[in-house]
């Protein structure tokens, strides 16, 4: 499940199929839904647009025919030629024989029928599938001649007066259930029959898309975040966006979109559903659907990661607010602080003084801050306690403490750590000095024995005796390892204070090596030990002092020839790290190594605990404090009986070319 979560070619393809079957299944199930009262009980005709469209233009007509009657009515019975010419064109159009369209022109006010299509002796409402009624207002202006005053002759220019009738007619009409004369209405409603065959199909077609469309979107956002090489979900460039931000973005977006949707519906309704039209819902609702999308996988991202509110502008804005509020307010004096403080709670108390709930809550909050600022001093009291009781490795709970509170807390609880750093040096320093004192005692008490017994021997046999060239080549042995063994320590006691000479001069660390590896060959040839070097092609060129820098080759090189185990290897690399020119070498010691590295580079101290061998303890010592005093780095590590030390100096600056003289 993890690859098909990573892999890319399969998220673009559950990504387009979820856009398919996201728009396709939305009109597909909004079609079905609009459809769903009238699709299985066959009346989805009465309350289609067209059957709508064409009842209207038949009430346009009945309308018209009331008007005519009521002028003729108006007229005494007698109407315009072209009036009475309409009169009869839409009394026949109307008629049962030429339509399924019943009206009856009632008088509103009396409930008079004036004229039907129908019978007559039935309501509208038995005869029609479903009735409509609508009041129709017709007015009529017309001149009269009014009489002359006694006395005086008629003015026939001046005697017209208006008159004005109106009349408030009721309109009820309706389509018959059965329809038997062949019209619009009938067209349409085999036009419907054929038309919902097919929409059990469509309605089976638009639950395979919505069921496919969960589907994919289930993998897309089980799969969003996800990305190969990774153990978890991780953030894009567009994860990154404000929340916020996007969601406005995407908000007017898509309402941009529904408005050219509402303008090509309109469009689809005046003239119909043409290609262009078609494209263009087309895209607006895949435009739509991407940005539903997109927004739905970055949102699971967010949540995923955990940053559905810390990644948007609101809280960066807040978190803005509280840094530049905390920072303004830890830079003012405490006693400042302090006083704000209590001025916030006297305006406080103003305001809810006035109100009998708010001022006991705002008390309430108050005393409960007061109590956890008691409580956490409780704790930092506590832990001093704690911390001066010996406990130096206890440490003060600071989460969610006051600030002021919690770096006294910090504060206390590093002094803890330092008096225990402390404790721990100097517990190391005493414990190494009493070894130092007994291994300097040890080792100078060896040669030193020996001598006082040889001497005594001398004093007894006298220099005559046979034995006394053998007696003086010991004392001679043993007096050379005292005096090297006093000028180690010397050296080491020097090295480590730094107060030795360094002259650097540019040296080349590969020749350097080869040259001691010279010196030592006969005495690794004798231990059965072979060297193994790996050098680079090129020079490495350091700074360094190469009266010290070949002390401490010969120091590494002498600790290899005498700890190494005999018959085996020792691994001489050279190489370029960082713009450090790097010496390792590893080597298998011959006594089980089970001290800390960090310990076999103090002084006096052997890998050899039994103290057998003629080393003294001091070479990686020594190794150590030159390397430091020349500006390098001395390391050594220890896996299991191999030993590994790392010598270090930063590469010498590359010398000029010099000019070619023309």
């Amino acid at each position: 499940m993890k690859a098909l979560k990573t892999n890319f070619a399969v998220k673009v393809i559950a990504f387009l199929l979820a856009l398919a079957t996201g728009v396709g299944g939305f009109w597909a199930s909004l079609f079905i839904l609009s459809q769903w009262d009238t699709l299985w009980t066959g009346t989805g005709y009465y309350t289609s647009n067209s059957y709508y469209q064409d009842l209207n233009n038949r009430f346009y007509q009945a309308q018209e025919l009331a008007w005519l009657l009521q002028q003729k009515e108006w007229s005494s019975g007698s109407l315009p030629y072209l009036d009475q010419q309409r009169l009869e064109e839409l009394q026949d159009l109307l008629s049962p024989e030429q339509t399924n369209f019943r009206l009856a022109v009632r008088r509103n006010d009396t409930g008079t029928l004036l004229y039907t299509n129908g019978d007559a002796n039935l309501p509208l409402g038995e005869q029609v599938h479903t009735v409509e009624r609508q009041a129709v207002t017709i007015t009529m202006s017309r001149s009269l001649i009014s009489p002359a005053d006694p006395g005086q002759e008629p003015d026939v220019e001046n005697s017209e007066v208006p008159e004005v009738l109106n009349s408030e007619l009721a309109l009820e009409y309706g389509v018959t259930d059965q329809l038997t004369a062949e019209d619009e209405f009938l067209v349409g409603y085999r036009d419907y029959l054929e038309y919902a065959s097919y929409l059990p199909a469509l309605a089976l077609l638009a639950l395979a898309l919505d069921i496919l469309f969960v589907v994919t979107l289930t993998l897309l956002l089980r799969s969003a975040g996800w990305r190969s090489g990774t153990d978890r979900p991780v953030r894009s460039g567009f994860d990154r966006i404000p929340l916020d931000l996007l969601a406005f973005c995407l908000f007017w977006a898509v309402m941009l979109l529904l408005a050219g949707g509402d303008s090509m519906a309109f469009a689809v309704n005046q003239n119909g559903l043409t290609r262009d039209l078609v494209v263009g819902l087309t895209l607006i609702s895949c435009g739509i659907a991407l940005c539903l999308l997109f927004f739905l996988l970055t949102l699971a991202v967010r949540i995923k990661t955990h940053t559905v509110l810390s990644c948007t502008l609101i809280a960066a804005l807040c978190r803005l607010i509280v840094r530049v509020t905390r920072a303004m307010a830890r830079s003012w004096p405490l006693i400042w602080r302090v006083v704000l403080v209590f001025l916030l709670y006297l305006v406080g108390s103003l305001l809810t003084l006035s109100t009998i709930i708010l001022f006991p809550i705002y008390q309430l909050i108050v005393l409960l801050g007061i109590c956890r600022w008691a409580i956490q001093w409780k704790k930092v009291r506590e832990g001093t306690g704690k911390i001066l009781g010996g406990e130096q490795d206890y440490k003060i709970n600071t989460t969610h403490m006051y600030h002021d509170l919690a770096g006294h807390a910090r504060q206390l609880n590093d002094l803890g750590q330092a008096i225990g750093n402390a404790v721990e040096e100097r517990i190391q320093s005493e414990r190494f000095k009493a070894e130092l004192i007994t291994n300097v005692s040890h080792d100078l008490k060896t040669p030193l024995t020996s001598i006082i017994n040889y001497v005594d021997l001398l004093k007894k046999k006298g220099l005559d005796s046979p034995d006394a060239p053998a007696y003086l080549e010991v004392l001679d042995r043993k007096s050379q390892r005292l005096k090297k063994l006093t000028e180690d320590l010397v050296e080491a006691s020097k090295a480590s204070t730094g107060s030795l000479p360094v002259h650097l001069e540019r040296l080349g660390m590969v020749q350097l090596f080869q040259q001691a590896l010279g010196e030592f060959e006969e005495k690794f040839e004798q231990n059965h030990l072979t060297v193994v070097p790996r050098f680079p092609p090129d020079e490495l060129w350091i700074m360094a002092d190469g009266r010290h820098l070949w002390r401490v080759i010969d120091n590494l090189l002498g600790n290899c020839n005498k700890y190494t185990q005999e018959g085996t290897r020792i691994y001489a690399d050279i190489f370029r790290q960082d713009g450090r020119a790097v010496l390792s070498i590893k080597n298998v010691s011959r006594q089980q190594l089970n001290i800390p590295a960090q310990q076999l580079m103090e002084r006096f101290v052997r890998g050899d605990e039994s103290r057998t061998t003629e080393g003294s303890g001091l070479g990686l010592s020594i190794a150590r404090s030159l390397t430091e005093l020349q500006g390098g780095q001395f390391n050594i590590d220890i896996d299991g009986d191999l030993f590994k030390v790392f010598v270090s100096f930063p590469e010498a600056p590359a010398l000029p070319v010099p000019a070619i003289p023309e």
